[in-house]
């Protein structure tokens, strides 16, 4: 099969954004001095994502569930013989549609998810399976939990480091020099997953065209906020 795209192993391209909020204030001990500094980690996603339904309807709610299983079944099973692909079979419902004239009739849909760090062969085999009558809900690209833990302990570690020298810089310009570092805290932020843009897919007889999606940046922040005890 021809390759829609490579991935590549990510390269945390790491930036400081380091700014100085600064806020003096006279205290008993001497000059408070709160600041913030923000650690940035950017990396391309490495985790993949797409979103599937079944469904049947029947003017039988047993009937239509029955449908649904046995295709859900026939999915799963496709699924599970994949290597680096771990598929979940999610939320279930059933809902009854009753028109002004006729028979009520019966919907069940459930949901199934795919994810892996193969996007080529994920793609491929949501394509199979959309081949089988399943839908294409949507497509997210993300980072693996490794990876993610990775980049954000090396933008924590380096927004940390840079912590005494903007207390010893802010301190130098108020005339003043650093006692202490009272407090620090630490929080991050996290991109969450991001929605990919599906190209128009083609069906011809029994081949179907696999979707395709194009991986965007995603960046961590940790931020690191000080008070610090100035004295002259």
């Amino acid at each position: 099969m021809k390759r829609l795209f490579r991935l590549v192993t990510p390269l945390a391209v790491l930036s400081l954004a380091a700014f100085c909020q600064a806020r003096a204030e006279d205290s008993p001990n001497g000059t408070q001095l709160d600041f913030t500094v923000t650690g940035e980690a950017h990396a391309a996603p490495t985790l993949l994502t797409v979103r599937l339904f079944g469904r049947a309807d029947s003017t039988s709610a047993i009937e239509a569930q029955k449908t649904l299983n046995a295709h859900m079944a026939d999915a799963m099973k496709m699924a599970s013989g994949q290597v680096g692909i771990e598929a979940q079979a999610g939320s279930y419902s059933l809902s009854d549609q009753t028109p002004e004239r006729g028979p009520t009739r019966w919907m069940a849909r459930q949901d199934l998810s795919l994810s892996g760090k193969e996007a080529v062969a994920l793609l491929d085999l949501s394509g199979k399976l959309q081949s089988h009558g399943l839908m294409m809900d949507g497509l997210e690209w993300s980072l693996d939990s490794d990876t993610r833990e990775t980049l954000l302990a090396q933008a924590r570690t380096q927004a940390l480091q840079k912590v005494r020298k903007e207390a010893e810089e802010s301190a130098r310009t108020l005339g003043l020099h650093v006692v202490r570092l009272k407090q620090v805290r630490v929080s991050s932020m996290e991109p969450g997953p991001r929605p990919v843009m599906l190209m128009a897919a083609r069906a011809s007889g029994d081949s179907f065209t696999p979707p395709q999606g194009t991986p965007q940046e995603q960046t961590l922040r940790v931020t690191v906020s000080v008070q610090a005890e100035l004295a002259p």
